[in-house]
């Protein structure tokens, strides 16, 4: 009988030769009725992750922190019209953007502010699929979102975003509309919008925080608050130094 770590390999030797395709082990995962279990939502994302081949883009063995909602968070959020998502620590812009097959000059251009998480980054966000708080600046959707306590996105924890709601409905959001990535920044003093051309191809520019347009929003994100002690912190309580390296 093999061993556990014998059969991994195999199955990684077996997408690697190309006989079977990361899509292919999707359909093996087991289905469970409890879908609301933290347990069972973390081996969800590592088991999406795995199939769309992460372990083979970043080099190395792949493994999910445990998810930190609870059930009654989790059923919560479902029922709230809001989705769970986790972006890997450790893997930056342009491997995520390998990894779910989305394109843009921002992936790579030096003057795009690093912001690859350094812990498994759990959050919670509405699954909308136009962004909310339209026709906002962006220094305006940031004191929005610091009086909800909220965090703003990353272009990694959008990317991460996009393709979960592809996966789940067919579509990429904000088709037509773009959304305000308040964590990071364009050079010194410019910010990136994001969002979906009709021919569902990833757009990205870089504008200035005063920007507002009907067509432009800001989506936000909520992490627990036992989480938020330890590591990233709401808007509300971010420091004027963090905010300027993009910590926002």
């Amino acid at each position: 009988m093999r061993t556990r770590d014998e059969a991994l390999n195999l199955v990684r030797a077996m997408l690697t030769d190309g006989i079977v395709a990361p899509q292919d082990l999707l359909g093996l995962a087991p289905r469970t009725a409890d879908a609301g279990h933290p347990e069972v939502l973390r081996q969800e994302w590592e088991q999406w992750y795995l199939a769309m081949g992460i372990e083979m883009i970043i080099g190395r063995r792949f493994h999910l922190d445990p998810c930190p909602y609870t059930e009654d968070e989790i059923r919560a959020a479902d029922a709230g019209g809001e989705i769970i998502l986790c972006v890997p620590r450790g893997v930056g812009r342009q491997q995520l953007g390998e990894l779910v097959r989305l394109s843009s000059w921002a992936l790579t251009d030096p003057m795009v502010t690093d912001t690859m998480e350094t812990e498994d980054f759990w959050m919670k966000t509405p699954r909308s699929m136009t962004p909310p708080l339209l026709n906002q600046s962006a220094a305006r959707a940031r004191r929005m979102l610091e009086d909800e306590g909220r965090l703003g996105f990353s272009l990694e924890r959008y990317l991460v975003f996009a393709a979960r709601i592809r996966y789940l409905s067919g579509e990429y959001p904000d088709s037509r509309y773009w959304t305000w990535l308040l964590r990071g920044r364009y050079d010194r003093s410019g910010m990136l919008i994001a969002g979906f051309d009709p021919q569902g191809k990833l757009s990205v520019q870089a504008w200035m925080p005063s920007f507002q347009a009907n067509f432009l929003g800001a989506r936000s994100i909520h992490i627990p608050d036992r989480l938020a002690d330890a590591g990233e912190r709401p808007l509300r309580q971010t420091s004027e130094p963090a905010r300027a390296a993009g910590r926002s």
